[in-house]
């Protein structure tokens, strides 16, 4: 009995191992193409999008044919307001900016495509009552370069060269803001972190500055990782947790309350030995640009579904995950947002 149950095993293993690489030849239909529209919406911009068709999900093509002979209409209050202009590379714009408690649709027509259609609701503004701060010191330590070599083909020699020192401090944040209880409310916290550097000319001295920025993009917050039945994701993603890459979060902890929002931002300091010093450069100002927008549903659906389909990974036994689509009769999302800019802290 026990031969019989390890043949089997070796068997299934097989069996699972060749299915892996086997071609399996696509015998049925392939749909026609449909538009794809993308969109996110601001009171702070006139209303744009970008147009374009799908693509066959077997097809050897990695881009997406824009669509540059669209015709564009924006609906507010489904009253027509204006038809978009073409710019360039499927990208459509008006010269209507949107405000806030007004319903914005957009209508896509396009030879041999069927319409499409798709709208957004403009939130209010998330109303901000203060951002507290404090600072923790990260002590100096020793960094190094860690190099092996061997002698007439012997054991590899190890060694550790320091090049200098790090240290640093992080800066912790709590942003107190109100919720509105008559509604549920969907957020999303960016932070843009601007670093500053000085670079001296070895000839003439002269010196310039450049400029980098990187955006914090892993919130701590208990809220990030918050996945109940009343949340939206559900319907998408079932209640596991997903790494949030996109600082997003749902009021189902606070709804109706003032809730304090905890992050955090570090900045390194080096101090490097002279023939190491264009190794690692470190800035001589950095300034931390701080805002909380109060986003649409449809936005807030999108971002979790790419969050969750960039953790479901490439697992043999993992489900595919869609991500979310708000367009009747196509593809892509058209969402809103708007921003409070609460803080910019100089490191």
């Amino acid at each position: 009995m026990k031969t019989i149950q390890l043949y089997f095993g070796i068997f299934l293993g097989i069996f699972i191992l060749s299915s892996c690489e086997k071609n399996i030849e696509f015998n049925g239909d392939i749909s026609a193409s449909k538009l794809v529209v993308n969109s996110y919406i601001t009171p702070d911009s006139v209303v744009s999008a970008q147009v374009s068709e799908s693509r066959f999900f077997l097809s050897d093509s990695t881009t997406f044919n824009n669509i540059n002979n669209a015709d564009v209409a924006v609906w507010v209050n489904r009253t027509f307001k204006e038809k978009m202009s073409f710019v360039r590379s499927g990208i459509y714009k008006g010269t209507y900016k949107p405000a806030v408690g007004e319903t914005i649709k957009l209508v896509v027509n396009a030879p041999t495509k069927k319409e499409v259609s798709c709208e957004t609701n403009m939130y209010p503004r998330p109303v901000i009552n203060s951002i507290d701060t404090s600072s923790v010191r990260i002590a100096e330590q020793f960094i190094g370069n860690r190099s092996a070599y061997s002698q007439n083909g012997g054991p590899m020699i190890y060694t550790l060269d320091t090049i200098g020192t790090m240290s640093g401090r992080t800066i912790n944040y709590k942003l107190k803001f109100n919720d509105n209880v008559n509604e549920k409310n969907y957020y999303r916290l960016v932070v843009l972190v601007k670093q500053y550097y000085l670079n001296t000319d070895s000839i003439t001295h002269i010196q310039t500055q450049t400029e980098s920025d990187y955006y914090l993009s892993h919130l701590t917050d208990i809220v990030s990782g918050d996945n109940t039945n009343s949340d939206p994701v559900s319907l998408i993603g079932g209640n596991n947790y997903y790494y949030e890459t996109y600082n997003i979060f749902s009021d189902d902890l606070f709804n109706g309350k003032t809730y304090s929002l905890s992050f955090s931002s570090t900045q390194y300091i080096y101090k490097l030995r002279p023939m190491y010093k264009n190794q690692i450069r470190s800035p001589y100002k950095t300034i931390v640009h701080i805002s909380l927008q109060s986003i649409s549903k449809d936005f807030y659906l999108y971002l979790k579904s790419r969050v969750a389909a960039t953790n479901s990974g490439d697992s043999f036994f993992s489900e595919p995950i869609q991500i979310y689509n708000n367009i009747t009769g196509g593809i892509g999302i058209f969402g809103s947002y708007t921003s409070s800019i609460v803080f910019k802290y100089d490191l």
